[in-house]
This record gives C-alpha cells, sequence and structure tokens, in this order.
C-alpha cells in the first residue's frame, strides 16, 4: 500500500511525500535512513500517556518516522498556497489549499502507522485514508471503523463498546499525545508549517468526542423509523 503526496508550491517549486504500509499490518515499511534527531529520544517532551519506557525503547516511533517530513517543511509558512496531488492504489485526489493542511494529512497517516499502542485505536483508518477530510467526515469514519472492530470483537467472543466510550477515551489520550507532539516537532521547525499541521489534528482530537454526543445523533445520521 501507498499514499504519494505530490505538492507544488506557487512559485514553481514541487516536492513528494510517500508513505509505504504492509498491507497486513498496516505499519510504515520505510522509516527515514539515518539516525533519528534529538527530539526523536523518547524522553524529549514524552507524552504523559506513553506506554513505553525509555530503558527499552531509545527513541518514540511516531517521531521517527515523522522526522523526513519535519525536516522537509521545517522552512515553511503554514499557510503557503499550494496544489496537492494525493495518489493511492485506488484513486487519487486533488486540492488548492495551505501547506498545514497537506501536512497535517501526512503527519496523521505517520502518527496512527508507526507502531504506538496510543494511536492503535485509529489505525484501521489508514487502510482507507481519506486526503483532506472534514469534521463530519472524519466522525463518521472514526466510529464506523471503531464499530466495525467492536462487531469483530464480538464475533470472537468479546465484550463490545457499542456505547463508544472507549473511543471516547482513546481520543482524551490522543490529545495528550498531540500535545506533546506538537512540542517535539516544534524543536525541529523555524517556521510553523509542522506545528501547525499537528494542532490541526489536535482540534480534530477535541471536536470528535464532542460530536460524538452533541451533532452526529442529531444531524448526520437520517435513520430510517424502525
Amino acid at each position: 500500500m501507498f499514499y504519494r503526496y505530490e505538492i507544488k508550491f506557487e512559485d514553481g517549486a514541487a516536492t513528494e511525500v510517500e508513505i509505504k504500509l504492509d498491507p497486513v499490518s498496516l505499519r510504515v515499511i520505510e522509516g527515514p535512513a539515518g539516525e533519528p534527531p534529538d527530539w526523536a529520544l523518547l524522553d524529549c517532551c514524552k507524552c504523559a500517556v506513553c506506554p513505553f519506557d525509555s530503558a527499552a525503547e531509545k527513541y518514540c516511533p511516531v517521531a521517527v518516522n515523522m522526522a523526513g517530513v519535519a525536516a522537509r517543511f521545517a522552512d515553511k509558512s503554514s499557510v503557503m498556497p499550494v496544489e496537492a496531488r494525493v495518489v493511492s492504489e485506488e484513486r487519487e485526489y486533488f486540492k488548492s489549499t495551505r501547506l498545514q493542511s497537506v501536512v497535517s494529512s501526512i503527519i496523521g497517516v505517520y502518527m496512527v502507522t508507526s507502531g504506538c499502542p496510543v494511536m492503535e485505536v485509529l489505525k484501521p483508518m489508514a487502510r482507507y485514508h481519506l486526503p483532506f477530510a472534514s469534521l463530519n467526515e472524519t466522525v463518521y469514519r472514526s466510529v464506523s471503523s471503531y464499530l466495525t472492530q467492536q462487531y469483530l470483537l464480538m464475533r470472537r467472543g468479546g465484550d463490545p463498546d457499542w456505547s463508544l466510550e472507549g473511543l471516547k477515551r482513546a481520543y482524551a489520550d490522543i490529545e495528550t499525545l498531540n500535545r506533546a507532539m506538537a512540542d517535539r516537532i516544534r524543536k525541529a521547525s523555524s517556521r510553523d508549517a509542522n506545528g501547525n499541521a499537528v494542532v490541526i489534528l489536535d482540534s480534530f482530537a477535541k471536536m470528535v468526542p464532542w460530536s460524538l454526543d452533541n451533532i452526529l445523533p442529531e444531524n448526520e445520521l437520517r435513520l430510517p423509523e424502525l
């Protein structure tokens, strides 16, 4: 599996980021070459919900995989106009947008496919990644993915969470991770494209649980009466 982001700037310059995933495990196949930067060390801005011990894990897996992207956009402004084309095996997407939106979409894939247990609940969404998803689309996809996981859990004899309370708790932990990740990535950046990309992800993490209780039940699903 792959997602290739082709980004063209107003001055004609262009760059490309390709993310390759194992189709079974949905893990990133190729990490950045060379020694990871110091800001990727596990104990650098370590998030409060991190399950790893630096005695066993030297680096944060998410930070390691984000390092190449962070370096590429370290000196870029978040509001730079760009034309972005995203190519996958099944289809292509195109959008004229701001750089922060593109970088946020790229980082979002890395965050759920790098082996961080906190992000594990969202990893199945990487198989059906939707670049530049809106809040409503993100809520719908998150709920659909989570309920599918609960159905499969039930099929295996487990105790499913149909109330979505587990999803809300997961997003609370993801908020904590996002704040720490923003602190990390700002250490690698002279301008704000990288930091604001994480801020966008964090704003969605805040809004999804709220939307589950306030928007989705009333406005997003028009179910037939039984």
